[in-house]
């Protein structure tokens, strides 16, 4: 279900943009105001792009959205301070927090809101580490630096 609306919004945030981008064509000039001027099969050009929207829009919640699990000897406790100092850094504050899980959102809505709400990380805790899932780009940046700060791995 998370994964139907993760699509439903992209999809919306893709026509929204579009339309951003033609409106600011138009009223600079840059194109006719006219449908026909606009796109080449005028009207027509409308479903096709719609389509093209649905399809990239089904297909980025899938490689959008990431898991990753990091291996550590550290206890919870150590995972979730080094957590919380870290993404405090960087303006994520933490939204829930327990034995098993913690969950950080932003603090501004205007990086809510350019993230579409989909800003929540979440760490959950694995018997040899914690894994972390949230928006690909963040959970790269952000489990490599909690990686590092948590250090390595004791053999």
């Amino acid at each position: 279900m998370k994964y139907l609306i993760r699509a439903i919004k992209y999809f919306f945030y893709f026509a929204v943009l579009c339309t951003l981008i033609v409106s600011a064509l138009v009223f600079t000039g840059m194109t006719g105001s006219n449908i026909e001027d606009i796109f080449a099969d005028g009207y027509n050009s409308l479903w096709q792009i719609a389509v093209f929207f649905m399809i990239v829009a089904a297909i980025y919640p899938k490689f959008g959205f990431y898991t990753i699990h990091i291996p550590t000897d550290k206890s919870w406790e150590d995972i979730c301070d080094a957590a919380k100092s870290y993404l405090g850094d960087s303006r994520y504050v933490p939204e829930e927090t327990d034995g098993a899980h913690a969950t950080f959102r932003l603090r501004s809505t205007a990086g809510k809101l350019t993230k579409m709400y989909e800003d929540r990380l979440t760490i959950t805790r694995t018997p040899d580490g914690f894994t972390m899932e949230g928006l690909r780009k963040d959970v790269m940046r952000f489990s490599a630096g909690l990686n590092y700060r948590l250090g390595p791995k004791e053999e």
